[in-house]
C-alpha cells in the first residue's frame, strides 16, 4: 500500500518491478542548475558552481540587461550548497540521476524527501514522490493498443550535434517503419542555445517502437551505445 505522509503526497506507480531493480521511492525536486551536484566533491562542486555563474552572467550581457550578478543575494546558490550538504549526510541511501534542472533520487528510505521540505528553500521545490507499486509483468510493455511489436529504449547520454543530425536522418529516412517518441524528435530537432549544454544529452524515456526486434541493433549502429534495451509490446484492449 503506498505510504501516506503529512508534507506530500506519494503517488503509487504501477511498474514491473522496483526503480533499477532496488528502490522503492523516487523523490524529485527541481533545482536550478541541478548539473553543479553531479559530482559532490569540493573541488568539482565549487569549480560546477563558478562555471554556471559565469554562463549565466554571459546570458545576460548577451540579452543586453544591466549586468548584475545573477546568483549573489538569492536562493540559488544556498538551494545548490544545502541540497550538496543533505546528499553528503545520506550517502548510501539513493541513487541520484540529474537532468537539467531536475534531480530525481531513486531510495527506500522516503523520509529523505522530508529533510528537503524541510528545508524551506524556494530554490529547492519538491515536484513528486512516487512509489513503486509492483502491479505489471515483467519483460514487456503494456499499452492499451499498438501498431507495433516492439519497444527501443534510449540511455541517457551526451552526445554531438552531428551525431544528433545522424541519428535524425536516420529516423527520418525510416518514416513509416519505426515510430520514435515526440520527445526524443524534439530533442533532434532542437538547437543548442548559448550555455544549454544539456540539450545534448539523451533522455532514458525517449524510445522508438518498430516491427522486427533487430531494429535496436540498427539504431546501435547509427549511434553506439544509447540503446538501453528492446522489449516486446504487449496490447491490453
Amino acid at each position: 500500500m503506498p505510504r501516506v505522509s503529512l508534507l506530500y503526497k506519494v503517488v503509487p506507480d504501477d511498474r514491473s518491478s522496483l526503480y533499477y531493480s532496488e528502490y522503492e521511492y523516487c523523490v524529485t525536486l527541481h533545482i536550478s542548475d541541478a548539473s553543479c551536484l553531479r559530482d559532490l566533491k569540493t573541488v568539482r562542486f565549487e569549480a560546477a558552481v563558478r562555471n554556471a555563474k559565469h554562463w549565466a552572467e554571459q546570458e545576460i550581457v548577451r540579452n543586453r540587461r544591466p549586468v548584475r550578478h545573477p546568483w549573489e543575494g538569492t536562493a540559488k546558490e544556498s538551494a545548490l550548497r544545502e541540497t550538496r550538504d543533505i546528499l553528503l549526510e545520506q550517502a548510501g541511501e539513493y541513487k541520484a540521476v540529474i537532468s537539467y534542472n531536475v534531480l530525481s533520487l531513486y531510495t527506500n528510505n522516503r523520509r529523505l524527501a522530508d529533510q528537503f521540505v524541510k528545508l524551506d528553500n524556494p530554490g529547492v521545490r519538491l515536484h513528486l514522490v512516487r512509489q513503486a507499486v509492483i502491479t505489471r509483468p515483467a519483460g514487456v510493455v503494456q499499452l492499451q493498443e499498438s501498431k507495433h511489436g516492439y519497444r527501443t529504449y534510449l540511455r541517457e547520454r551526451k552526445y554531438s550535434l552531428d551525431q544528433r543530425n545522424l541519428l535524425l536522418n536516420f529516423l527520418d529516412s525510416r518514416e513509416g517503419t519505426l515510430r520514435p517518441c515526440g520527445a526524443l524528435m524534439a530533442w533532434l530537432r532542437q538547437q543548442p542555445k548559448y550555455y544549454m549544454a544539456n540539450l545534448n544529452y539523451s533522455r532514458s524515456h525517449y524510445f522508438v517502437d518498430h516491427d522486427h526486434p533487430n531494429e535496436g541493433t540498427m539504431i546501435s549502429l547509427v549511434m553506439p551505445g544509447i540503446v538501453r534495451k528492446t522489449l516486446p509490446i504487449q496490447t491490453t484492449k
